[in-house]
Parts: C-alpha cells; structure tokens; sequence
C-alpha cells in the first residue's frame, strides 16, 4: 500500500480519536492551572496580573478594547489561539496551546462554578 493511501485510511481515525477526548473539562482544570494560574485568579474574580478567570464563560470582557460581547467558545478559542491577534497591544503573552489544550480549558472554564468565595 502506497504511503498516501495509509494516510487517507488513517488519517479520519486520527479526527475520532481526537474527537473523543475533546472538550475534557477535567483535564482542561489541570492545562489551566499551569497555564493560566502564573497571571490569573482561577477561583477569584480579582485581578492578579490578568483579570480573575471565576465564571468568566459568558461575561462580558473586563479587558478594554477586545472586541467580544462576551466570552464564548468562539471568543475564548480566538484570544487562546492568539491574543495579539485579538488586541495587538494586549500584555498577555503565552506560548501557544494545542487545540486540544485549548478546547479542554474552555470546556473547564464554561462549567466551572467554584464555590470558592470571591473575598
């Protein structure tokens, strides 16, 4: 079997596969807290360096001149991709997620309801 054709028959197996572990809130807690905690808050609405990351999924934007209503599967996966692109000004600066990453913090962020106070 030529190469191509192995990797036309693989390759659909290969979008499974991701598919199934996409969208893992569980893991996207753990991506998070390496690399969101050094500047956010997780469980806090206050600023540390970056704004606090608490319910954030579907709250409007604290960050001045990002241009999203609110925060959205769409909107997080853009200013995750790259932020620069979003708002070039911006002083986030993070070496680039995986998709997967990605879409495994914005699963966490979208059901986190931490009952940790806000104080």
């Amino acid at each position: 079997m030529r190469v191509s054709v192995k990797l036309s028959l693989l390759l659909p197996v290969l979008g499974i596969c991701q598919t199934v572990y996409a969208n893992d809130a569980e893991r996207g807690k753990v991506v998070a807290e390496v690399r969101c905690t050094p500047c956010h808050h997780l469980h806090l609405a206050s600023v540390r360096i970056g704004p606090g990351l608490k319910d954030i999924f579907n709250r409007k934007p604290v960050i001045e001149g990002v241009p999203y209503e609110r925060w959205d599967e769409v909107a997080l996966d853009q200013w995750l991709t790259n932020p620069r692109a979003v708002k070039p000004n911006t002083e986030m600066v993070m070496p680039p997620l995986s998709g997967r990453d990605r879409s495994d913090v914005i699963a966490y962020l979208r059901q986190d309801k931490s009952d940790v106070d806000q104080d």
